[in-house]
């Protein structure tokens, strides 16, 4: 495999020898000498030549296979720095956005724990959201987290996270209605933790109407009738603190919820997609890769 590169580097010594050998035998031939002796000397000249060659070619592949580990070496090492420089990054961001966040459900809480007790109920929901959000993704990029296999039962998970989020539903008079089942094997857990910011979602840019949660052999559709998201954002949905057209609308969005599920599903080997009309409504689904 190293023959091309070993003879770019050694052929200015072959075409030394070669003029040197046609140079002895043109001038053999001027003078009319005997070529016999120099056929003998040019076989023992080749002969080296050769010998010499197949060593120095073994030194060359080895020193070359060498510098090609250490390159390898070198590239997993330059890779893994900056994955975990881009982890570190993230981490850094998430930890400044989020110490923002955490800042107007306690302001708020310190306003209105005296005077209105169901805005106290929701700040404090808000704050342990988002208290969630960060414990559960420092757990999600720990090396050592393990997933726990199983089958789940879609719809008890579902009423589940909709009974979790029954106040929000009743205070901004949101239907909620879960349709069908369906029977996955993955971890209960960390599935469910994805969910929740899925519909915390589909709460909090829903006003009025319904939400709608469906569940087949297919996957698990989650549909509302919230804001909707533009359509050039939507490329964008689950980056790292993208908000988008509904943060502008919602200046306390984080952009971390969708970007904590995208991560998880990614990990439990799901894929989501989103379709969305602005005005109209969002659906996302999720579906099972494998």
């Amino acid at each position: 495999m190293f023959w091309g590169e070993y003879l770019k580097k050694r052929l200015s010594l072959l075409l030394i020898v070669f003029m040197g050998l046609g140079g002895f035998w043109f001038t053999f031939l001027m003078w009319q000498l005997p070529l016999t002796p120099l056929r003998n000397a040019g076989a023992l000249l080749v002969l080296a030549l050769v010998v010499y060659m197949i060593f120095d070619y073994l030194a060359f592949k080895k020193a070359q296979q060498i510098l090609r580990d250490l390159q390898a070496d070198v590239q997993q090492l330059t890779a893994e720095i900056t994955h975990r420089t881009q982890q570190e990054k993230e981490f850094l961001d998430i930890m400044r956005i989020w110490s923002h966040q955490m800042k107007v459900p306690l302001a708020s809480i310190d306003l209105v724990a005296q005077t209105r007790l169901p805005e106290l109920k929701k700040q404090t929901f808000a704050l342990e959201n988002y208290l969630n959000i960060l414990l559960e993704y420092l757990r999600i990029n720990n090396v050592a987290t393990d997933f726990r296999f199983e089958r789940v039962d879609g719809r008890t998970l579902l009423n589940r996270l909709v009974k979790k989020y029954a106040i929000q539903f009743i205070q901004k008079n949101i239907a909620v209605e879960i349709i069908g089942d369906v029977t996955l094997k993955t971890d209960a857990r960390w599935l469910g933790v994805a969910l929740e910011q899925v519909i915390n979602n589909a709460v909090k840019y829903t006003d009025r109407g319904r939400v709608t949660i469906t569940l087949s052999d297919q996957g698990i559709k989650i549909s509302d009738t919230g804001i909707g998201i533009l359509a050039e954002d939507i490329p964008r949905l689950f980056a790292h603190g993208f908000t988008g057209y509904n943060g502008r609308l919602d200046k306390k969005a984080s952009g971390l919820g969708l970007y904590l599920a995208k991560l998880i599903l990614d990990k439990l080997d799901f894929q989501i997609e989103v379709t969305s009309q602005v005005g109209v409504g969002s659906t996302l689904i999720i579906t099972h890769t494998k």
